[in-house]
């Protein structure tokens, strides 16, 4: 049996079923761009490996044997299994029902799912979105192993060897109370270190961010009386104290919270949101559809 299936090629089906069409043994090898003497030789090679003449000579052609009329629904399913082996399979998001998994940090979480979300059931009501957060110690695990098709964060969590695509630069912005002394003019270097801040610190849990960079460049400093591993506590613990805060301008940008942003006394390095994803993933359809509209969603 082995012997046979290596015997038989898609060649040799594809020439059965041309004679079985034509039933003429020219119009068929015209039809697969072959010579007469070369469809003649792929029907010797089909009736030595199926042990039947199959077709002979009758009228103004050929006239299949009944092997051959047995064959031909068989070689016709076989020759549609094989195309579909090669062609791009089809996705309708409309029709999906599954799950993807998507990695995001704190920040993107806040900003991006739920324009994402709308966007999501209006165009795959099927789709269920499973959010986890990104985790810098098993961030190349999770690519690897599965566990996320999809993460957005900053390139400093990210290993190498990952698809990926930027999504936007963002910069960070003071923030503190409506009411705050901060609030009633123009920030200085001095006023600025003169209050307790709060410094958002998801993965580190430490008092170090970006902001004391830039204030170890200037030779100052300040004292973070708080560091909190989400961004969704902020607003309501700046509302309620004289805290300040230095945050991604795009996330104040949406808060429905009555704070009074500023631009920092010091210029406070922002940072990239890329998107990332594992190589095996990039020409699945689905993957690549649930890609192409977040980014579009991400857009908008």
């Amino acid at each position: 049996m082995q012997r046979d299936i290596a015997a038989l090629d898609t060649r040799l089906l594809l020439a059965f079923d041309a004679l079985m069409t034509a039933r003429n043994v020219t119009q068929a090898a015209a039809r697969l761009g072959l010579t007469q003497q070369g469809l003649s030789g792929q029907i010797a090679r089909l009736r030595t490996l199926f042990g039947d003449p199959l077709f002979v000579r009758g009228g103004a052609g050929v006239a299949p044997t009944p092997r051959a009329e047995a064959l031909q629904p068989l070689v016709r399913l076989a020759l549609a299994s094989l195309a579909g082996l090669i062609e791009a399979p089809r996705f309708d998001p409309a029709r999906f029902s599954g799950v993807v998994t998507l990695a995001a940090s704190d920040y993107a979480m806040a900003l991006l799912l739920p324009p994402l979300l709308k966007q999501l059931q209006i165009q795959a009501p099927g789709l269920r979105l499973a959010v986890r957060p990104v985790s810098a110690l098993s961030f190349a695990d999770d690519m690897r192993d599965g566990a996320a098709d999809l993460a957005l964060t900053v390139p400093q969590f990210t290993p190498p060897g990952l698809s990926s695509r930027p999504i936007f630069e963002e910069r960070y912005q003071g923030a503190v109370r409506h009411d705050h002394p901060l609030a009633a003019g123009p920030v200085t270097l001095d006023g600025f270190c003169a209050y307790p801040h709060l410094l958002v610190a998801p993965n580190r849990g430490d008092f170090h961010g970006p902001t004391d960079d830039a204030l170890a460049a200037a030779g100052r400093s300040r004292h973070i009386a708080i560091a909190v591993p989400s961004f969704s506590v902020v607003a309501a613990m700046l509302e309620a104290t004289d805290l300040v805060a230095v945050l991604p301008s795009k996330l104040l940008g949406q808060t429905r919270r009555k704070l009074h942003v500023f631009e920092t006394p010091v210029p406070v390095q922002g940072f990239a949101l890329n998107a990332y994803w594992p190589d095996r993933l990039d020409a699945d359809p689905m993957q690549r559809w649930f890609r192409d509209f977040s980014f579009a969603a991400l857009a908008a």
